[in-house]
């Protein structure tokens, strides 16, 4: 090989490990370790749809934790098992348009988000309402619960809030509304 494609191929690499390392290093932003990072930087930086041994020749993780990985990038849909004719193995690659990347990572969490503080509140409120109610409960509890009532009903307009955001997201709405405004 000749000194100058040598030489190209380096700084090929050299780009490669910037990106590689910017998008591991940022991953944690969606709630993923370094590693987890560092498959999906692999993935979508080759292109090619890559096996489980692939990925461990080239990022020197163990099996075990190539296949976690692999497993919460599938579940989170950021990676895809595509199939390839005569291929036995299992192959996988990334997701690589950002905006249903951005959409799988945050609706999830928003979503989460919504439903685990509103069963909260559902639960909370009758029996918050029902110590304000209640002419035994002391004048410093009754206090105590009237202000978390009042702390808990003002989250409300958040949890709408959010749950617009989801299904303008996934309609394709907020976007649009996005998109178009720049046009203007």
């Amino acid at each position: 090989m000749d000194e100058k494609r040598k030489e190209k191929e380096a700084e090929l690499q050299e780009g490669d490990r910037s990106i590689e390392d910017s998008i591991a290093d940022t991953m944690d932003i969606y709630g993923y370790t370094r590693s987890v990072g560092r498959i999906y930087a692999l993935l979508y930086l080759h292109g090619e749809p890559m096996t489980l041994d692939d990925l461990r020749d080239e990022l020197g993780m163990s099996k075990g934790s190539m296949s976690l990985g692999v497993r919460r990038l599938m579940d989170d849909k950021l990676i895809h098992r595509v199939f390839r004719k005569g291929e036995r193995k299992d192959l996988y690659k990334a997701e690589e348009d950002y905006f249903k990347f951005f959409t799988s990572v945050f609706l999830r969490r928003w979503q989460r988000e919504v439903s685990v503080n509103m069963e909260g509140i559902r639960q909370a409120q009758p029996q918050y309402e029902a110590l304000i109610d209640d002419p035994d409960t002391p004048e410093d509890v009754r206090e105590d619960a009237k202000r978390k009532l009042e702390k808990i009903t003002g989250s409300l307009p958040y949890y709408d809030f959010l749950e617009r955001i989801v299904a303008k997201t996934e309609s394709g709405e907020l976007f649009r509304m996005i998109f178009d405004e720049e046009k203007e």
